[in-house]
């Protein structure tokens, strides 16, 4: 009988994952929860927007998006942060907040492209195995 519950709870666990949003239905980030790149550079800019997925998958720890290695805004479940940058080549990083039990996991970065006059949209979503940056796809 305990293998069966372990297998079951093994199999409803495993399809976990967070759930993609739009990023229109994306509530922002308040602005206690933003740190920086809200001013548009002098010059040419570009922006890049973080937008983090709903679900219960991860929900309990907030992350910090960074950029250049520069803690840039905290993100919860649902939420998204726009950043004003020059164009080229950022990084773009993410990391658990580091309180309670959602502490210890590395940082994880990509190369994130700024272009002028243009908004380059990144998605962090998550599952059982951890949580994670790309690029943001639109499948409707």
């Amino acid at each position: 009988m305990q293998i069966l519950i372990g297998t079951m709870a093994v199999m409803l666990l495993a399809g976990c994952a967070s759930t993609a949003i739009s990023v229109k239905d994306a509530k922002l980030v308040p602005a206690d929860e933003v740190y920086a790149f809200q001013s548009k550079p002098s010059g040419d800019s570009g922006k890049i927007t973080v937008v983090r997925d709903s679900g219960a998958v991860g929900s309990g720890c907030d992350i910090v998006v960074y950029v250049d290695g520069r803690k840039a805004a905290k993100i919860g479940t649902g939420q998204r942060a726009t950043f004003y940058l020059p164009p080229g080549s950022s990084n773009l990083g993410v990391g658990l907040a580091g309180s309670g039990l959602c502490a210890g996991a590395a940082i994880r970065t990509i190369s994130a492209s700024v272009q002028s006059g243009k908004e380059s949209i990144y998605r962090i979503s998550g599952d059982l195995a951890g949580f994670y940056i790309g690029p943001y796809v639109d499948y409707n």
